[in-house]
């Protein structure tokens, strides 16, 4: 009998503390603005916005932060976040926070999914967003693609704060850097 009340005590205590959690989360509030979403709706510190894009109904903000979870990394991440929403409905974060990225001396890349469905399962929003800086002043042009094919696609560049970085919606792990003369300086994945 002890065993079963304790058993139910915790299975409510772990309830509670799983309630609390889903709705403290930043995902469910509005904000009035977007720029109040951005502030309150990051969990993380944001430097500097780097890029804005606008994509079927979700507000695409690419963002710079300090990584501040262990391992406390010495360098400047780059993340995205997904709003939507207008300042006369209000904006909710609907996307996740975090990075994983790949770097060398020419280029970072980032590619981070959006899937948001229903209540009944149905797919409201699903893309990739591909995007990075570009280190090596000697590449151009950023081009990425699929493992399936064989054409690739131009990425947006963006001058911002005095770097450099690209912006390509798709599911495309395969980035390149180019020359000015279109030889390829770097490409990652694939």
């Amino acid at each position: 009998m002890k065993k079963r009340i304790v058993y139910g005590v915790l299975i409510v205590v772990t309830l509670v503390f799983v309630l609390l959690f889903v709705f403290s989360n930043n995902n469910f509030k509005k904000f009035e603005t977007l720029q109040e979403a951005i502030e309150k709706g990051i969990p993380y510190q944001v430097n500097n916005i780097v890029h804005t894009d606008k994509y079927e109904d979700v507000t695409i903000v690419m963002y710079t932060t300090n990584p501040e979870e262990p391992p406390i990394a010495n360098y400047e991440a780059l993340a995205v976040a997904f709003f939507k929403g207008s300042d006369e409905e209000g904006w909710q974060n609907i996307g996740h926070h975090g990075w994983t990225h790949y770097e060398n001396d020419n280029m970072t890349v980032y590619l981070e999914p959006l899937r948001i469905n229903d209540d009944k399962g149905n797919t409201l929003n699903e893309f990739y967003v591909v995007f990075g800086e570009v280190n090596n002043p000697e590449i151009e042009k950023i081009e990425t693609s699929t493992q399936e094919d064989e054409k690739f696609n131009e990425a947006k560049i963006i001058t911002a704060n005095g770097n450099r970085y690209y912006f390509q919606i798709g599911r495309e792990p395969i980035v390149r850097g180019l020359s000015k003369n279109g030889t390829v300086i770097d490409r990652q994945g694939g």
